[in-house]
C-alpha cells in the first residue's frame, strides 16, 4: 500500500472543506433551529410552571371559597333552625291562647245557658206556685195581681237564690 502524500493531502483538504461546509450549514440552519427549539422548550417549562402556580393559587382560592360556603351554609342552617323553633313557639303560644279563649267562651256560654235555664225554671216555679196558691186559697185573682206577685217572687228569688 502506497500512501502518497498527495492523496493524503487531497483527502485532508477535502475533509477540511467538508467540515467547513458542514460547519457553515450547521451554524446557518441547524444551530438556530436547535437554539429556537431549546428556547421553545424552556418557554414551555416556564409556562407549565406558571400554569402550575396559577392552578395551585386557584385550588387554594377554591378551597377557601368552599370553606366559606360551608361556614355560610352552617350559619344559614342554624338561622333556619332558630327560625323554625321561633315559629314553633309562636304557634304553640297562639294555640294556647286560642285554646284558653275557646275555654273561656265555652264557660261564658255555659254560664249564660245556666242563667237562662235558672230564669226559665224560676218562671215555671212561680207559675206553679201561683196555680198551687190559687187552688189552696180558692180565690181567683185578676191578671194584674198575678203578674205583680210573680214579679215580686222573681225579684226576691234573684236577690236570695236557693242554694244548690
Amino acid at each position: 500500500m502506497d500512501l502518497s502524500l498527495k492523496l493524503v493531502l487531497y483527502q485532508a483538504i477535502n475533509f477540511i472543506v467538508l467540515l467547513t461546509i458542514l460547519g457553515f450549514l450547521f451554524n446557518k440552519f441547524i444551530r438556530p433551529f436547535m437554539h429556537k427549539r431549546a428556547d421553545d422548550i424552556r418557554q414551555a417549562f416556564i409556562q407549565i410552571d406558571e400554569q402550575k402556580k396559577e392552578m395551585d393559587a386557584l385550588k387554594q382560592q377554591y378551597s377557601e371559597q368552599l370553606k366559606d360556603i360551608g361556614r355560610l351554609t352552617d350559619i344559614e342552617m342554624d338561622k333556619a333552625i332558630e327560625e323554625g323553633k321561633r315559629i314553633r313557639t309562636e304557634i304553640h303560644l297562639q294555640n294556647q291562647k286560642e285554646g284558653a279563649q275557646l275555654i273561656e267562651n265555652a264557660r261564658k256560654e255555659i254560664e249564660q245557658e245556666k242563667q237562662r235555664a235558672i230564669t226559665h225554671l224560676q218562671k215555671e216555679v212561680a207559675t206553679l206556685c201561683m196555680l198551687a196558691t190559687k187552688k189552696l186559697i180558692g180565690a181567683t185573682m185578676d191578671e194584674n195581681t198575678n203578674r205583680r206577685l210573680i214579679e215580686e217572687f222573681l225579684t226576691e228569688l234573684a236577690k236570695n237564690p236557693p242554694k244548690q
